[in-house]
């Protein structure tokens, strides 16, 4: 499972998931955008079908109740004024005509003078007068077609109001053909409501916005003339447009008027529906989405060991080879990149030993060559005044000056070669608990003289609860010597050296600070190397030989300085027990 802990796997995996995750979300945009357009208008196409055909069906229905009125006005059985004749002539309409429940005979006055089926009998001499159906076919003297009509049984009746005109031509009498809209089998499976999708549905209506037909067979005769739609209609508009039903809900409307009956077809569905399979297509792109996802992340997982194992192994040997493990090389089985890569990885490897090895001896010539130039160059010096100083007393001239010289220059190349013989093969560390005060308070005894010949004031800030350093006393010592000789002759004019000395966590921090003359920027990263001094005769050894006595003591030597402001050395101690150590 290390290919988990892998930054090529997760950048390939989570390269994978924005890429699929990217098309998800185009997938899902195009689906929010076209399907509910799409599925707008495919019902607009079915509901325009719809009201189309019930529209034609409906028209038929009409041409054919009309032909009604041909038949009636010269059916004999109605130019007599005769009961039996009358119910005669109704009971052979009704046998002949499917549209046909019912009929009654009225005289000129309204009065229900004939019927027929015998569930009419108590119309008998009943006023009819003030019907519309009836009005309007004595006024027309035509044939009427009658809006919904709720009649005395409670049952809603389509009436066909036939009149039948004497030879004076007036009107004798009406004969009054009535469809029961909800009994009525061949008219419900005609104008039946039909229903669209899971909850749209198709309605008609009359000429004053009573419900004929309604999937809610409570509904029919209820007047919805207050309804956008229906209001279209009444004015003899045809169309498709979004309303808001009577109940509030939103609905796409497909309407058409007939103008033969005056009446209205619509057929309609709910807006929301048009959201339903984009629903559903989005509920699957959710379960295909977790499907890719743990589909992706398994083939990722497998592609990316074929990729994470040969670099991880390249990873190893480039580890082992930094280790001086020289003699590890990377395989070379593979023939894509990777083991190209392997096989270059390789040569370059011999490469770099080859070039190290070469460095190698071009260093040792060049630090030989570089020692030797300075030892010559220090060694010179001395030797030449001595040469000199010999000479003169050979010459006879004897004078203590001379012997006071040689001892100088003596003790200045006995200086020299025991830095060199420290640096080449340091004396081996006695290390004890000691005390950072007791060291620093002595050491400032032993340059208490040359402070003051230099007018130098010492200023201590020393925490007298600093536990003991586990150290070679006498190194650290001469490290204290090195730096603060080196901070009293950076103040020939004198100045304030400070000197302070704290614990930091699990270490033990010294600083000396002098009011020097400061280090310049770009000799800061040559301070430790042998022969370079900012002393005009130092030899650049004794700071060399105070970072080798620091290491190895586990600690860290760092110098602040600013040109004409002063110089700042910290010395980090780590505290550990004489195990530890």
């Amino acid at each position: 499972m290390n290919w988990i802990r892998s930054r090529i796997f997760w950048k390939i995996y989570i390269i994978n998931l924005v890429v699929i995750f990217a098309l998800l979300a185009l997938m899902f945009i195009i689906a929010r955008i076209s399907l509910p357009e799409i599925t707008k208008e495919q019902y607009r196409y079915i509901t325009d079908k719809t009201v189309l055909r019930m529209k034609e069906q409906i028209g038929q229905i009409a041409e054919d109740l009309h032909k009604f009125e041909q038949y009636v006005q010269g059916d004999p059985h109605f130019q007599v004024n005769d009961a039996k004749q009358w119910e005669e002539g109704l009971e052979h309409i009704i046998k002949i005509s499917p549209y046909i429940d019912s009929a009654t005979v009225l005289d000129a006055n309204g009065y229900v003078r004939g019927f027929y089926p015998d569930d009419l009998s108590h119309l008998l001499n009943y006023n009819l007068s003030k019907r519309e159906y009836f009005q309007q076919a004595v006024r027309t003297k035509k044939a009427y077609f009658s809006d919904v009509v709720s009649a005395d049984t409670g049952r809603y009746l389509l009436v066909l109001s036939v009149p039948v005109l004497n030879e004076r031509n007036e009107v004798e009498r009406v004969v009054n053909l009535s469809m029961r809209i909800v009994q009525n089998h061949l008219f419900r499976s005609i104008v039946r409501s039909f229903q669209i999708g899971e909850h749209g549905y198709t309605f008609i209506v009359d000429r004053n916005g009573n419900i004929i037909s309604h999937p809610s067979k409570k509904r029919i005769g209820d007047n919805i003339a207050e309804n956008a739609v229906v209001q279209k209609l009444l004015r003899g508009q045809s169309g498709y447009e979004e309303v808001v039903n009577t109940e509030g809900v939103a609905m796409l409307a497909s309407y058409a008027h007939i103008p033969i009956l005056q009446w209205g077809v619509v057929a309609q569905v709910p807006v929301s529906e048009i959201y339903k399979p984009y629903a559903l297509f989005e509920k699957a792109l959710w379960f295909a989405s977790i499907a890719a996802f743990f589909i992706l992340s398994i083939l990722t997982a497998l592609y990316a060991q074929q990729i994470v194992h040969p670099i991880r192994r390249l990873c190893e040997v480039a580890e082992a080879v930094a280790k001086g493990k020289k003699h590890v090389r990377a395989d070379e089985t593979d023939r894509t990149e990777i083991g190209l890569l392997a096989k270059r990885f390789n040569y370059m490897i011999d490469s770099i030993q080859q070039s190290e090895e070469l460095l190698r001896k071009s260093e040792k010539l060049a630090v030989v060559g570089e020692l030797a130039a300075g030892v010559a160059h220090e060694i010179r010096n001395p030797l030449t005044s001595l040469k000199g100083f010999i000479q003169l007393l050979k010459e006879g001239k004897h004078n203590q000056m001379y012997f006071d010289i040689i001892e100088s220059e003596l003790e200045r190349l006995s200086e020299i070669v025991d830095g060199f013989l420290l640096l080449g093969k340091p004396n081996p560390a006695k290390k004890a608990y000691s005390h950072v005060s007791e060291m620093l308070q002595h050491v400032m005894k032993l340059l208490e003289g040359q402070a003051l010949l230099h007018h130098v004031t010492v200023q201590y800030s020393i925490d007298e609860q600093l536990p003991p350093l586990y150290c070679d006393e006498n190194q650290l010592k001469q490290v204290f010597i090195n730096i603060i000789k080196n901070a009293i002759e950076a103040m020939p004019n004198g100045g304030i050296l400070r000197i302070e000395a704290k614990q930091r966590l699990d270490s033990i921090l010294i600083c000396i600070t002098d009011e020097g003359c400061g280090i310049p920027k770009e000799r800061m990263a040559t301070l430790g190397e042998p022969f370079y001094s900012t002393k005009e005769k130092g030899t650049g050894l004794g700071l060399m030989v105070s970072f080798k006595i620091v290491e190895a003591h586990g600690g860290k030597m760092n110098i602040y300085s600013e040109e004409g402001k002063g110089t700042t050395v910290c010395l980090l101690f780590p505290i550990f027990s004489k195990q530890e150590g």
